[in-house]
């Protein structure tokens, strides 16, 4: 299951509306079994989500298209890593995830854009109201719930990065939380000191220690870029 399901904006405004039992049971289908329908069944009811985002950001098609494709990405991770034990209904968790996912594509979609050479001043008064959009869109105060949807995520996320660290072994794993998750960071100099070894050999082990991290997250269901 993948971002390329395509779901059409009538599908998404006619889909029923699950109730709970049925949400959470597709939810623990997916979690524990991968079972495909039932995240497709659960995606469904709740891409109308995705599409309210995208709607307010854009009208350009091929926008959207991009947009929609991440913010049903943004569904699958919030399906991922929804906590059943919580007393929150899914589309108030989801809302979360599919608000940063489509932002994050509509940010990067203007950033490469190309303004012409000669461009009116019409034109840079549409962009300009487009941007105060998004200031508008990204700088409203989340709800308490939000709040504490993200803090229940970066808790899970740290567990996660916690059981894939005992993965790595013990030089690995001391590289890594040396140089990327101890605040301040050791330089590579006095890390490279202090394990007794030159700088080009402890580079060369940084790399392997982050690749295999990056693993051990990935057999976790935790990706460690956009491009995944």
């Amino acid at each position: 299951m993948g971002s390329d399901m395509t779901i059409s904006y009538a599908s998404a405004r006619n889909a029923p509306i699950l109730e709970w039992a049925d949400e959470r049971r597709l939810i623990e289908g997916w979690q524990r079994r991968k079972d495909k329908f039932a995240l497709e069944k659960l995606l469904l009811s709740h891409v109308r989500i995705v599409f309210a985002w995208v709607r307010k950001l854009s009208t350009d098609k091929a926008e959207q298209e991009e947009m929609l494709s991440e913010g049903i990405l943004g569904l699958i991770k919030a399906a991922d890593m929804f906590d059943l034990a919580r007393e929150v209904r899914f589309s108030t968790y989801a809302r979360w995830w599919v608000k940063n996912s489509v932002l994050s594509a509509f940010e990067r979609l203007r950033s490469i854009v190309e303004m012409p050479a000669g461009m009116r001043a019409e034109d840079g008064q549409q962009i300009k109201q487009s941007t105060d959009l998004f200031d508008m869109l990204v700088c409203d105060d989340p709800t308490p719930e939000e709040r504490m949807i993200a803090l229940s995520s970066r808790d899970l996320l740290r567990k996660h990065l916690a059981e894939a660290l005992t993965g790595l072994g013990e030089i690995d794993r001391d590289v890594v939380t040396s140089r990327t998750l101890k605040q301040p960071s050791e330089t590579i100099d006095d890390l490279a000191a202090r394990l007794k070894m030159n700088s080009t050999k402890l580079r060369q082990i940084e790399r392997r220690a982050m690749s295999r991290l990056k693993n051990e997250l990935l057999a976790r269901g935790v990706t460690t870029s956009r491009a995944e």
